[in-house]
C-alpha cells in the first residue's frame, strides 16, 4: 500500500473520472441522467458519498459544502444518488484496491483476516429479506451484513460482500470472495466458525493452485 496521501488521494480522483468516461454503465438511464448541468455533477456526487460520515444529509451537505445559499437540498441530492448504480462504487473500491496494493508478506504469505459486521439501516417493511419484526412491542428494523476481507500486513481492506440479514451466510460469502479474488501470491486467511470450510469452500481452495490456504 502506498503511504503518501497525497497519492492516494490522487489515485482515487483518477479513477472517478475515469468512472465518467464509462458513465452509461453506472447510470440508470444513460439517456437521461447526469446530461444536463446540475450543481451534483457524477463525479461530485461520487466524491460527496465517499466523504459521508455519521451525521444528518442535510448536516453532511452543510459540512461538505458550507452555508452557502446555492448549496443543494437534501432531496436533490437523494434524486441524484439515485440515479447511480452499486457498481459504480463496488468498481471503483475493486479498482482501487489493485492499483493500490502491494505484496507485503510474512513469510511469503498474504495475511487476511475475514469477519461480520451487522449494519442497521432504516425500516423498511416491504423488505422482508432484511426486515427483523417482534411481537414485544419493540420497533422493528432492517438488516446487512458486511463480510470484510482484511490485509493485516496493509491495514487495508481487500475485499467486501454485503447480504441482508435473513440471505446472509458467512461461509457463502467467503466463498464468493475466493472466487473472484485476483490474488496471486500465497495467501492465509484467518477467520472464526462461522466461516469455516464446506466441501464447496475447500474444493476451490485446492483450485487455485494452493495460494489460498
Amino acid at each position: 500500500m502506498k503511504n503518501n496521501p497525497q497519492e492516494l488521494k490522487g489515485i482515487l480522483l483518477s479513477l472517478i473520472h475515469d468512472l465518467k468516461k464509462g458513465l452509461g454503465e453506472y447510470i440508470r438511464n444513460p439517456d437521461r441522467d447526469f446530461v444536463r448541468k446540475r450543481k451534483l455533477p457524477f463525479e461530485k456526487m461520487i466524491i460527496s458519498i465517499l466523504g459521508m460520515e455519521g451525521n444528518s444529509l442535510t448536516n453532511e451537505l452543510l459540512r461538505q459544502y458550507g452555508c452557502s445559499a446555492n448549496i443543494t437540498s437534501s432531496s436533490a441530492f437523494i434524486q441524484q444518488r439515485a440515479k447511480i448504480q452499486p457498481i459504480a462504487l463496488e468498481n471503483l473500491f475493486h479498482t482501487f484496491v489493485q492499483r493500490t496494493t502491494t505484496n507485503s508478506l510474512f513469510k511469503g504469505y498474504r495475511l487476511l483476516a475475514i469477519d461480520g459486521s451487522d449494519i442497521q439501516i432504516p425500516t423498511n417493511k416491504a423488505d422482508l429479506d432484511s426486515l427483523y419484526q417482534f411481537e414485544d412491542g419493540r420497533k422493528p428494523y432492517n438488516l446487512l451484513l458486511l463480510n470484510a476481507l482484511y490485509d493485516i500486513k496493509q491495514h487495508t481492506y481487500e475485499d467486501a460482500i454485503v447480504l441482508k440479514g435473513h440471505l446472509s451466510n458467512e461461509n457463502r460469502a467467503l466463498t464468493d470472495i475466493i472466487d473472484r479474488s485476483k490474488i496471486n501470491t500465497p495467501a492465509l486467511i484467518i477467520a472464526d466458525r462461522g466461516y469455516e470450510a464446506c466441501n464447496k469452500t475447500w474444493h476451490i481452495y485446492r483450485n487455485v493452485g494452493g495460494n489460498i490456504l
